[in-house]
């Protein structure tokens, strides 16, 4: 009996519970829609509650900031508490009481304010996100003793800005906002290999600044990317003088100089060094005035200790071994074959490498050059030389024939290799020069065929006082011939075609005219005044 009595009483309490739960789960929208002055089937699409799981967009650690400021809305992330607002930005502006929560979607007009009821007109423009936060909570703790303010940025203003310069597309671009200066260059297709990133030039309002994206893209430091604004010009100039740090270092490559050209400063900026790095057996190679490297060992465990720095030079190449494996390093320039990792170069038209080796203990020219990838077919072979520094006196310069240790194995010339040593192969000469009494002197392409009077025609012919049997044909090692014994012209060759001294009748003529003037003038002039007379021959009673 009791059973059957207290079903209906609990099911009557089930449905009032039911409708209780129903009634507090609708309050806070049925709230806003009647402070919106709109039922509550006429609300906009967008939910007052917090999104469901799969509408919630990804979480950023700059999404939402502890000051309560929203910083990702929908699926495009949004900046920080640092974005400054302005004209045309969408806001979106959550109060929250005890009892509902309304949101509100503002637009900051030209005069850079917002209207949120009940609250009034706020000034945000010119403001920074988290600055407009503390501003509007200011406004609404005035109006209600328990609240909680969340803004956040719906859709950012839209502008034109001006790129140009050292970039792939230069242009007028339309932007937003919400993106910073790398983002924006990245969407022109970047910085060309010609421009800088150190030195990248900015023009707005707050006029004409340098940000260095290079310290960016390294170190993530957000000062050298700010946000663009609108009516901003974006310049590129082109690349400055660069310098290389290879070896032991966190990362190798070849860097633009900075305004200061310190080693110590780019260290910094590229991470430093490796744990294993020989810091005190590093080696700096630096172009001389005369165009020649010349390499030093350097201790930068010693230069590098603060307050002491390396000042940099364009074209510095800093070298820091390991500890482990410390090992002497050699070069070799010029008509090499190369290997994969060669630095190539050009030379005289034709493609040459610059390369450094780790020295083993023994090696001589031979192992160099079969490290290099061997000589190339236009290598002059004869003409190899090695370059020497022994302590600090002057470069001793070591010629190696090249032909005679590699074709006719001649193991003279296969000279063991020093720590710092250089090895330089030219290109080999493909012209056969022709100077002296022709009409067009100058250099010609090298033909087997031709000999030393068909390049004297080539040049024109001889000249007018040309003294063409006494013509010489002169070989890149010295050996000269006289026309008539002359082997056949070789690369390189000099044909010099000399002046006659006394051309026969024709100087006699002029030289005859000449005496015949100055007898002429002495005459007149002795006619004139007499006796005593000084003329251009002489001074006569």
């Amino acid at each position: 009996m009791v059973h059957t009595h207290l079903t209906p009483s609990l099911t009557l309490l089930r449905k009032a519970l039911s409708a209780v739960l129903v009634v507090c789960l609708l309050a806070p929208t049925i709230g806003v829609a009647q402070e919106r002055g709109a039922p509550p089937e006429s609300l906009p699409q967008r939910p007052s509650g917090p999104a469901p799981p799969a509408e919630r967009p990804a979480a950023r650690p700059d999404a939402r900031s502890d000051t309560g400021i929203a910083g990702a809305v929908g699926p495009r992330v949004i900046p920080g508490p640092e974005y400054r607002l302005g004209a045309g930005d969408l806001l979106e502006v959550q109060v929250a009481g005890r009892l509902e929560v309304t949101r509100h979607q503002v637009v900051v007009d030209l005069d850079g304010g917002i209207n949120i009821p009940p609250l009034g007109a706020i000034g945000v423009g010119g403001l920074t996100l988290a600055e407009a936060y503390r501003k509007v909570v200011a406004r609404a703790r005035a109006f209600l003793r328990f609240v909680d303010i969340a803004i956040s940025v719906i859709q950012p203003r839209s502008f034109e800005v001006v790129l140009s310069g050292e970039l792939e597309r230069p242009g007028a671009v339309l932007t937003s906002a919400f993106r910073r200066l790398h983002e924006v260059i990245q969407a022109a297709g970047g910085v060309s290999e010609r421009g800088t990133r150190r030195r990248v030039r900015l023009v707005d309002e707050q006029g004409e600044r340098e940000v260095d994206l290079l310290r960016f893209e390294l170190t993530g430091d957000i000062s050298q990317n700010p946000f663009v604004e609108g009516g901003m010009h974006i310049h590129v100039p082109p690349r400055g003088p660069s310098v290389t740090l290879t070896g032991a270092v966190r990362r190798p490559g070849e860097y633009e100089l900075g305004p200061t050209g310190s080693l110590a400063e780019l260290l910094a900026l590229t991470g430093g060094f490796h744990a294993s790095a020989a810091r005190s057996e590093a080696r700096l190679t630096r172009i001389g005035p005369d165009g020649r490297k010349e390499t030093l060992a350097v201790d930068l465990a010693t230069a590098l200790a603060r307050p002491a720095d390396v000042s940099l030079q364009p074209g510095d190449v800093v070298f820091v071994p390991t500890v482990s494996v410390l090992q002497d390093v050699v070069e070799v320039r010029g008509a090499f074959a190369g290997v994969a990792d060669s630095g190539k170069t050009t030379t005289a038209g034709k493609p040459t490498i610059v390369q450094r080796f780790e020295l083993a203990r023994g090696e001589r020219v031979t192992d160099l050059v079969r490290r290099a990838g061997g000589p190339a077919p236009f290598g002059d072979l004869r003409l190899a030389m090695l370059e020497r520094r022994a302590g600090s006196g002057p470069v001793q310069r070591i010629p190696v024939d090249l032909h005679r240790l590699l074709v006719e194995k001649d193991e003279s010339q296969d000279v063991p290799m020093q720590n710092g040593d250089v090895l330089t192969l030219p290109v080999v000469e493909d012209k056969v020069y022709v100077v002296g009494e022709v009409r067009a002197p100058g250099a010609h392409d090298f033909r087997p065929d031709l000999g030393v009077r068909e390049y004297v025609t080539l040049a024109g012919g001889p000249a007018k006082r040309a003294k063409i049997e006494a013509a010489t044909l002169t070989f890149r090692d010295g050996r000269t011939y006289a026309l008539k014994d002359a082997p056949p012209p070789e690369p390189g060759a000099v044909v010099t075609v000399p002046e006659v001294a006394v051309k026969w009748w024709q100087d006699y003529v002029v030289i005859a005219n000449t005496v015949a003037s100055l007898v002429a003038a002495y005459t007149g002039l002795f006619i004139l005044f007499g006796a005593r007379t000084t003329g251009v021959l002489g001074t006569s009673e």
